[in-house]
């Protein structure tokens, strides 16, 4: 297995819920690889196979995006050649706005920061399931491309009205799910593992993650009137 480069930007200033959890179960799961932080937002991205970025509180979100902001252009190139999963909040910071101002614009959509929370458990419609909590003040208008749907709490998904949830473009993956998603839903880590490897990869099903995940689910189906 070739030796894969992680980024982790921000560890510190938007580490809300755990997310580094997302970090450390993926380089476990690539014997070799390595971990970089970094916290100013100026990184030679082009140097890195897969860049993880987590939620982080609203003020904090917007220093995160006055440190990007002078990097769009590298940010924008890796975007569309490199992994990247955003968490929680931090796929506002890709749109074209953010509460009215000019955040990364790699992609079309707009973030607005409301004055009141939207939280709950989520599942997703799909086999298999994906699963996490969102607890968000964020709302997104025009996201063409979502990554998921959701069955339960369908008004959690992007413009707090809908189902669609998320974004994939390319191998740009974001998701309003915290908890951390990777570790949360085994499927995800090995769909990561086996873009950034090539080679195809199934996490233990006797492992702590897939029995609390077969767990979690069974009763977020049954929450979601999926099943008696």
């Amino acid at each position: 297995m070739k030796e894969i480069k992680i980024l982790h930007l921000f560890p510190r200033l938007l580490s809300l819920y755990g997310e580094y959890g997302n970090v450390a179960i993926l380089n476990n799961a690539l014997p070799g690889s390595t971990v970089t932080e970094c916290e100013d937002g100026n990184a030679q991205f082009e140097n890195y196979d897969f860049i993880y970025i987590g939620s982080g509180t609203e003020d904090n979100l917007m220093v995160a995006l006055e440190r990007l902001l002078p990097h769009a252009e590298k940010i924008s190139a890796s975007v569309r050649s490199k992994v990247w999963l955003a968490t929680g909040n931090a796929m506002a910071l890709f749109g074209k706005t953010l509460n009215g101002a000019p955040a990364l614009g790699i992609f079309g959509y707009k973030t607005a920061i409301d004055d009141k929370r939207y939280l709950g458990d989520v599942l997703t419609q799909g086999s298999p399931e994906t699963l996490g909590f969102i607890n968000t003040s964020c709302r997104y208008e025009g996201i063409e491309n979502p990554l998921l749907q959701l069955v339960l709490n369908k008004n959690l998904g992007n413009d707090k009205m809908s189902s669609a949830e998320g974004i994939r473009e390319g191998n740009f993956f974001g998701t309003q799910l915290i908890g951390p998603f990777l570790a949360k839903n085994p499927h995800y880590l090995a769909q990561m593992v086996t873009l950034l490897t090539g080679e195809e990869y199934t996490p233990d099903p006797e492992g702590y993650g897939c029995k609390a995940y077969g767990v979690a689910v069974a009763q977020l189906r049954k929450r979601a009137g999926l099943t008696e």
